[in-house]
């Protein structure tokens, strides 16, 4: 048996709470027309890289017609999607002082780099996978693959905390 080294950190609803509902009232959209948005196959391309923010929001523009300024108000506003669950961050700093701390997130880079504003994620694990930058997904195999080599990682010896039970099984 092999004792454990690594603890892997889902971001979305495991270290920060996700409500698209509190970002959208923020910026006076429709959340549903938002959701949509949200549920096409071009935000889950964007999600990997595939699509730069340029062209993110010129599809956005084609769901939600926008405004003069609404680019850098929704850079200066993603942040408010994700709230910091206090516990576990407080737990998942003090787990940092005995293992090595990652992240494993499916996020692109409007988010990733908003939330980082807040909260200086990049700082505080200096550790992260994200899925636009490698360019793969959750639960694609290719992404738990190109995990372990880029952080040359044992899965034996490595606990992974994600809510999603899809990522979980794969990761096993």
């Amino acid at each position: 048996m092999h004792r454990i080294k690594n603890i892997v950190f889902d971001l979305g609803n495991i270290l920060v709470d996700v409500n698209y509902r509190r970002f959208t009232d923020a910026m006076n959209w429709d959340y549903d027309t938002f959701m949509s948005f949200f549920a096409t196959d071009f935000f889950r391309e964007f999600e990997v890289g595939k699509h730069s923010e340029e062209a993110f929001f010129l599809e956005l523009n084609k769901h939600i017609p926008l405004k003069e300024g609404d680019e850098q108000r929704y850079r200066d506003t993603i942040h408010k999607t994700f709230s910091v669950r206090p516990r576990t961050w407080a737990r998942m700093h003090y787990l940092k002082k005995h293992y090595n701390v990652y992240l494993f997130s499916n996020t692109n880079s409007l988010d990733f780099n908003g939330l980082d504003k807040d909260i200086e994620i990049k700082r505080t694990l200096r550790f992260h996978y994200v899925s636009h930058i490698h360019g793969y997904i959750k639960p694609d195999p290719r992404s738990y693959k190109k995990f372990e080599e880029v952080f040359h990682i044992e899965p034996s010896e490595t606990l992974f905390v994600d809510d999603l039970e899809a990522n979980i099984e794969e990761a096993r």
